[in-house]
């Protein structure tokens, strides 16, 4: 049975991340909470030629910055790097053609703030998967969620393997570069490698209750 998921807003999240998403009834993103440094907020993983590859939106903040008020910081050099790194990793995948110039757009608007990023991101790639959930945006911060509620705010982290929170199981699929599959890379090396098959690889990824 789907519940109402209750999670923060990942920059162009993990197929964990996509998983716990797509099998949501509703969708509530946490943006009140203090923003926390290190985790998937303002990073993501892709597939690069020379294998696993982090890429990371650098941002202003302090210990008590919420995250919808945590800002791009546009006097690093990112946004030439990100789209650098997109191209040389999925440049000559499948779908590259197909959706692209979308992803190129969403960093080219040059949001100000990392919530506006992660949203038009996450949008963009549940749109491309033909998922239409209904979501909103917290409004106060509160310790616990309502009762029927999944709880996933700060339980997909970096540092944690997906193989310890039982959301996600990995699904092969034909990845750009090795014969070994990399599990649980971002939602963008799927969409590029698959296409319209995505959304099927995420079905079969979901844990089964």
């Amino acid at each position: 049975m789907s519940h109402t998921v209750v999670i923060e807003p990942h920059y162009l999240g993990s197929l964990e991340y996509f998983v716990a998403l797509i099998n949501a009834r509703e969708l509530i993103f946490e943006v009140q909470d203090h923003f926390v440094k290190q985790t998937f907020r303002n990073r993501c993983y892709i597939h690069s030629p020379a294998g696993k590859h982090v890429l990371i939106v650098p941002v202003s903040y302090d210990n008590r910055t919420r995250m919808k008020d945590v800002k791009i910081d546009y006097a690093q050099s990112w946004l030439r790097d990100h789209w650098g790194a997109f191209y040389s990793s999925y440049g000559k995948a499948p779908f590259f053609d197909f959706f692209a110039d979308e992803f190129r757009s969403a960093w080219d608007s040059r949001p100000t703030f990392l919530l506006d990023l992660n949203l038009q991101m996450m949008t963009l790639c549940l749109r491309l998967l033909q998922i239409d959930i209904p979501n909103k945006l917290t409004d106060d911060f509160r310790s616990s969620t309502e009762k029927g509620s999944l709880d996933l705010r700060n339980r997909i982290l970096p540092k944690i393997s997906f193989d310890q929170r039982d959301l996600y199981i990995p699904f092969p699929y034909i990845q750009n570069f090795g014969s070994n599959f990399v599990a649980n890379l971002s939602i963008v090396d799927l969409l590029m490698c698959e296409g319209p098959g995505a959304l099927s690889i995420l079905r079969n990824s979901t844990v089964k209750t």
